[in-house]
């Protein structure tokens, strides 16, 4: 398995890309990934297995349904999130309008799937555990590995997800660092939905927001 991520969109979001020998899942595609995309994966000759969205906002979601429809591939959210989809379309918010939400190319709902806490989901041959984390949004999911645990926009490098958004609930991302961020090993590295990646080990000592639990 190997992992490939880049920047992409207004927020800078992380996208990445799990490679097996000759598929790939694709985590958070947003904004302008979908031709960076198209690009690795035509030239690899590779077929893409699944897209996953770590939670519903838009800047991890935009080319989701672009991206799906181009691959004919499914696309994984967990359910109290998958209303983020199309939530941006006609509200007129600055957000939207940063993201052209209007001409955001929607996943066919019948290619919708649920990620479901506790449940495994396989990403290049390798299974990872999913973990339910609401706070930052209703359905944020951890995605756990063996060796990586894609973090979305839950834990970041010294900070956390941000709590004060709709929909967003702080009691509900505090008690998920404690039930699902804390637990989780040492030894993960940790792939976020923004900025550089880290260690669980270097975030349970130094990063504030779990140290004050």
């Amino acid at each position: 398995m190997e992992i490939l991520g880049f920047a992409a969109g207004p927020y800078k979001t992380n996208c990445y890309v799990v490679r097996g020998e000759n598929e790939v899942a694709i985590i958070d595609p947003g904004m302008h990934a979908h031709d960076d995309l198209v690009e690795y994966i035509t030239t690899n000759n590779l077929s893409v297995d699944k897209i996953v969205l770590t939670h519903g906002h838009i800047d991890h979601t935009r080319d989701a349904g672009v991206v799906a429809k181009r691959f004919n591939a499914p696309v994984y959210i967990h359910p109290d999130d998958a209303f983020f989809l199309e939530v941006y379309k006609g509200s007129g918010t600055k957000t939207a309008m940063l993201f052209d939400a209007d001409n955001m190319v929607s996943p066919d709902p019948e290619s919708l799937r649920d990620l479901v806490d506790g449940e495994t989901i396989t990403l290049a041959g390798e299974e990872f555990t999913l973990k339910h984390a609401p706070g930052h949004s209703p359905g944020c999911t951890l995605i756990v590995g063996k060796e990586y645990c894609f973090s979305g926009d839950v834990l970041f490098k010294g900070s956390i997800g941000r709590t004060d958004f709709e929909w967003s609930d702080a009691d509900a991302m505090n008690e998920s660092l404690r039930t699902a961020v804390l637990p989780l090993d040492d030894a993960l590295q940790i792939l976020p939905g923004h900025g550089p990646t880290t260690t669980m080990r270097a975030e349970r000592t130094g990063n504030p927001f779990l140290l004050a639990l």
